[in-house]
């Protein structure tokens, strides 16, 4: 189990394969927090980015870091939780999403990076 911790104080014991993706919260999210995508539900930490990714990589979670199509922020994913990456199709994501990620309960992230490209960096991280 990993303990987040949340911006209210209080903790979160959440199981490695739970995790899906993390980035920094949208203002409009919960200013100064860090939003973490889990297996059906979304929470947020008081922990900056790099303190979840040291925390995640610790627990042995493989991580990699992918590029949002539409924000310049850093966007980490659980890189076994990815099922599948396909070229996005036309007209359904950001213009910029070059492929899709797709998870566990068919939930699913755009990146910018091609279906390559992302398929690269997932296979990298699993390789570490």
């Amino acid at each position: 189990m990993i303990i987040i911790n949340m911006p209210a104080g209080e903790v979160e014991h959440i199981r490695e394969d739970e995790i899906l993706w993390f980035r920094k919260a949208f203002k409009n999210e919960w200013d100064g927090a860090t939003m973490v995508q889990l297996n059906g539900r979304r929470i947020y930490s008081s922990e900056s980015v790099k303190e979840l990714a040291t925390k995640f990589s610790a627990a042995h979670v493989e991580l990699a870091v992918l590029t949002p199509p539409d924000t310049d922020l850093i966007m980490t994913v659980n890189a076994e939780a990815v099922r599948q990456v396909r070229a996005t199709p036309p007209g359904v994501y950001h213009p910029n999403a070059k492929s899709v990620l797709f998870f566990m309960n068919n939930a699913r992230l755009a990146v910018a990076e091609t279906v390559e490209d992302a398929r690269k960096k997932i296979e990298e991280a699993l390789r570490l």
